[in-house]
Formats: C-alpha cells, structure tokens, sequence
C-alpha cells in the first residue's frame, strides 16, 4: 500500500478534517544509510479516529553510546525486535491518503524514504507538514524544540527522546497550532498548500 499523490487530496478539506499521521523516530545518527532506526511511533489521527503504532526496531549496528545517554535506548531493547524492512508494511498502510507530519519533518522523512526506496523501488511521495517549520513562522521563540514549542502551547511532553512520548506531545502540538493557523485565516488543507506550509509531494533536503 503507496501513498501516491496524483494532485493534492486536501484543497477544500478543513485543516482539522485532514487525515493525519503524526509520528516521531528515534536513530543511531543524523542520517542514513550510515545511521539506522532505533524505534518508530505513529499516530494515525483521521476525524475523531486514533489508532497507535509503536515498535523498537533492530538497527543492525550498534547504537553509540551518546544516543543511548540521549534515549534511553540500548543495544539489548533492541536485539531481536523487528527491522526496519519488516515494519515498513505497517508504516505504509498508515501512512496511506495522509499527510505526513514531524517535528522537522525532512529528518524523519530521509529515514523513511531510505527504506522505502529499497524496499519498493521508488521514491516515497505524499504530502508532508513540517511542526517545527510551523513553530519558527508563527510563535516567535527562541528556541523550537519539540519540548519548548509543546510547554509554550500547554502541551504535556513526558518521556522526552523516546518515540511515543514524543509523538504523544507532537500530536497535542499540531492540534494547537491548528488554532494558530485558523487565527491566521487559513482554513483548509488548500490554504496551507499556497502559504508555502504543506509539501505536497517531498519536503526540501536536509
């Protein structure tokens, strides 16, 4: 199951009606193919409609001790759990007719997009929406990470640098900017394709 866009689905659709899946990825680095996924999290969010995915993922390679300090995660969480081969199905049947969203979204999207060009053989396109982006242009702070963005909208963060939690407080984060944008007159999924703030087939490079 592939997310293809063939022109952009959400033009006329609410922005709070836009089948979302919010989700959050935990690596061994900054980018593949050298660094591999510890542990996803997804949050497929359509009208009132929640369901959950989170698994820890056997990177293959040993995961340096500076990202365990950060994580939490160690070489033995994740000795035998699923790779990232094996849980792309599952990312992808999530992912199906939604849009994409990240707290900067083109880090997680190299992750995904690195396996699904081997895994299926072509790029991975469907439109995407950057929380972080969102957080620079609109709230004017000074710093944009997910957990000062998240305390700044009243937005609970526990579990910090472990995927779920954070995907959790992405998902508090992106219903709160929804209201910044509504404020802002921008209403439907068309609107913030022609402001520039969905992507509607890749994100930029890293």
């Amino acid at each position: 199951m592939k997310p293809v866009v063939e022109g952009f689905p959400f033009e006329h659709t609410p922005i709070r009606s836009i089948p979302c899946v919010v989700l959050d990825l935990e690596t061994t680095g900054f980018a593949p193919p050298v660094a591999k996924v510890t542990e996803v999290a997804m949050i497929s969010l359509t009208g009132d409609a929640e369901e959950e995915f989170h698994t820890l993922i056997d990177p293959g390679v040993p995961i340096p001790p500076n990202i365990t300090d950060l994580t939490g995660i160690t070489d033995a969480m994740v000795r035998g759990k699923p790779t990232m081969r094996e849980v792309l199905p599952v990312i992808a049947s999530l992912l199906q007719g939604s849009l994409f969203v990240a707290h900067n979204v083109p880090f997680d999207w190299s992750f995904i997009s690195h396996a699904w060009r081997e895994f299926y053989q072509v790029p991975l396109q469907m439109p995407s929406l950057c929380t972080l982006r969102l957080s620079r242009k609109y709230l004017g702070l000074s710093s944009n990470k997910l957990g000062v963005v998240a305390q700044h909208l009243g937005v609970k963060l526990t579990d910090a640098h472990r995927a779920m939690g954070d995907t959790l407080a992405l998902k508090g984060v992106l219903r709160e900017l929804w209201t910044v944008l509504e404020r802002k007159g921008l209403k439907t999924g068309g609107d913030l394709l022609r402001a520039g703030l969905i992507f509607p087939t890749t994100p930029p490079a890293r």
